[in-house]
């Protein structure tokens, strides 16, 4: 058997990647502490909201233009069947207070079927 280590591809990348890291972050730590690059970069999340605000209500005037449910309509539809699932539950809670043994309304089926014999 040799004494030098096996090949590691896999440990070079490592290697390589931990240095590329170090690199990228000492040069970013540079760039942010410039203030031109603190601004850029905050116009450019304003430009990037102020471009999804106006997709997004472009994209709901097309939907309404075509009469379909844009997103909001769907999650307003979303609260109003959760108010109702939360109304429903406060009833059921409720009738089990007044009436806690109360029989089904109807009585179950009786069950008369065996299942097949293993022969």
């Amino acid at each position: 058997m040799s004494d030098t280590p096996d090949f590691d591809p896999f440990g070079m990348a490592r290697g390589w990647m931990s240095q590329w890291e170090k690199l990228v972050n000492e040069h970013g730590t540079e760039l942010l502490a410039k203030p031109e690059a603190a601004q850029a970069m905050q116009a450019m999340t304003g430009a990037a909201m102020q471009m999804q605000a106006a997709s997004q209500e472009t994209s709901a005037k097309l939907l309404a233009a075509a009469n379909l449910p844009s997103r909001a309509d769907f999650e307003a539809l979303g609260a109003r069947l959760g108010a109702i699932e939360a109304t429903l539950a406060r009833i059921e809670q409720s009738l089990r207070v007044v009436a806690p043994d109360a029989a089904p309304l109807r009585p179950q089926p009786a069950r008369t079927r065996k299942p097949p014999s293993q022969s």
